[in-house]
């Protein structure tokens, strides 16, 4: 009899816990929350996030789950769309495994916003303008410590996972935090060592980014630049123009080196006014450490 009676309990306690974990969280219908989800957040920081969002109702049950099932392991960069009525295990998966409707969204180093906008077009995630739209803002972009009027150079090459009809914003966010986990807390002090603030330091690396054909040529093109800095050299780099120009060429005419523009090293001294791409870590490294 004492048997069955801890036998009774102890299926109870399992009958509990499989409703804990695979009955929804809340039963009555909510709304989708897009969740941000960076290389580097740790399962307690996704919890508190979650519980924050009202997707489930208790950070500790996430975290212990998904220690338990290695979980917390698996997490990939992306957007995930979540909702209150989904189960504890649900949320769980679908972070740590993607779902089919979740799309992979590659920024391959180098790419420009306007690249990245075209892509999720296609993907058919969000309209073009809408993405540029939000790349503009300049109070958000303030407010994410970017002191540019466009969030070029910030949008870290990673392949994200996202949503259709995921929001601009949100997403933007994303890939911003991701930049600035990605170089770390001592990247302004690092910037401040080579003479230069945060937003120059990600200027010189757009161009290292499209100047160099190969990974060893980096820190030698950062030196170059930083040289031609130091001696007030027009840096003249093409690249710098064919940022603006509509008919981009390897090796400009005599028409386009004439061209007036703030980026038009050959004829303007110093950095040009933004970043002219979206530098991966490798082109960043090298401008830290030329």
């Amino acid at each position: 009899m004492k048997i069955l009676k801890i036998y009774g309990w102890a299926f109870l306690a399992v009958a509990i816990l499989g409703a804990f974990i695979f009955l929804p969280t809340f039963f009555l219908p909510g709304r989708d929350v897009d969740l941000p989800v960076y290389s580097k957040t740790t399962a307690r920081e996704i919890a508190k996030n979650l519980k924050e969002k009202g997707i489930v109702r208790f950070a500790f049950p996430f975290r212990l789950l998904s220690k338990l099932t290695h979980a917390d392991r698996k997490l990939k960069a992306g957007l995930y769309r979540l909702n209150p009525r989904m189960s504890l295990w649900e949320v769980l998966t679908t972070l740590s495994e993607g779902k089919s409707e979740l799309l992979a969204l590659k920024v391959p180093e180098g790419f420009i916003t306007d690249q990245i906008a075209q892509e999720l077009e296609k993907m058919k995630v969000m309209p073009v303008v809408e993405f540029m739209k939000i790349a503009q803002d300049t109070r958000l972009l303030k407010s994410l410590g970017i002191q540019g009027p466009t969030v070029e150079g910030f949008l870290f090459p990673e392949t994200y996972r996202v949503p259709v009809g995921a929001d601009a914003q949100a997403l933007l966010e994303l890939m911003v935090r991701q930049f600035f986990d990605s170089v770390g807390d001592d990247f302004e002090d690092r910037c401040r060592q080579r003479g230069l603030t945060p937003y120059q330091a990600v200027i010189l690396a757009s161009i290292v980014e499209k100047e160099a054909q190969r990974a060893d040529e980096r820190p030698m093109i950062a030196g170059v630049m930083y040289n031609r800095i130091h001696q007030k050299i027009r840096l003249e780099v093409n690249a710098t123009l064919n940022y603006v120009l509509e008919n981009k060429r390897a090796w400009l005419t005599n028409d386009q080196i004439n061209i007036q523009s703030p980026y038009n090293t050959y004829q303007h001294r110093g950095l040009p006014p933004t970043p002219i791409c979206n530098p991966g870590l490798a082109s960043i490294q090298a401008v830290l450490d030329p």
